[in-house]
């Protein structure tokens, strides 16, 4: 074979490499997941937890998106301990990045139902909690991300330790 044959043969494959490489490639970004693919998970106290029943997301929103609410519950049924996260951007609107209770109106919420009421572990930044929640997924079906943070037992001197949390939610509407 001579040099000029195997430039073509380079040339071929290269082209068929790009051409592939193109008709291969599509925008993920449209494709809204299944239902299945809803969940809110992490670990309390080392231990894992699933709050899949019920995930959703606030309202979808007609605009920008000045808040995000991401809940779900252990089973289908309301009364079932549940975990809550609640962002509000009072400067600008929320976008995928990182946001804490130090640099942002966050609050994270743990809660169960009991016969003397409700009891709540909550991170609002203040008594030793804190909160991070990092979105990495907000479109026309909802959002997703990851968080952590450290919850305190309202009037009390008991906290928790969330880790591994992530989640993904679709709008209200879009479920």
């Amino acid at each position: 074979m001579n040099v000029k044959s195997i430039k073509k043969i380079f040339v071929l494959f290269m082209v068929f490499g790009i051409g592939a490489g193109i008709l291969g490639c599509s925008k993920d970004d449209d494709v809204e997941p299944a239902k299945d693919e809803e969940y809110l998970t992490c670990k309390i106290d080392g231990e894992y937890r699933e709050f899949n029943g019920n995930v959703n997301a606030n309202d979808k929103p007609d605009g920008p998106v000045h808040f995000v609410v991401i809940s779900g519950h252990e089973t289908d049924d309301s009364n079932s301990p549940g975990f809550g996260i609640d962002l509000l951007v009072e400067d600008g609107e929320a976008t995928t990045k990182k946001y804490t209770t130090a640099n942002a109106n966050l609050h994270g919420s743990y809660y169960e139902q009991t016969n003397n009421g409700t009891i709540s572990y909550d991170a609002v930044g203040t008594d030793g909690t804190s909160f991070k929640l990092n979105i990495t997924r907000l479109d026309d079906w909802g959002v997703s991300g990851t968080f952590s943070g450290v919850l305190k037992l309202g009037g009390s001197n008991t906290y928790i330790t969330v880790t591994d949390g992530k989640f993904s939610a679709a709008y209200n509407g879009n479920d």
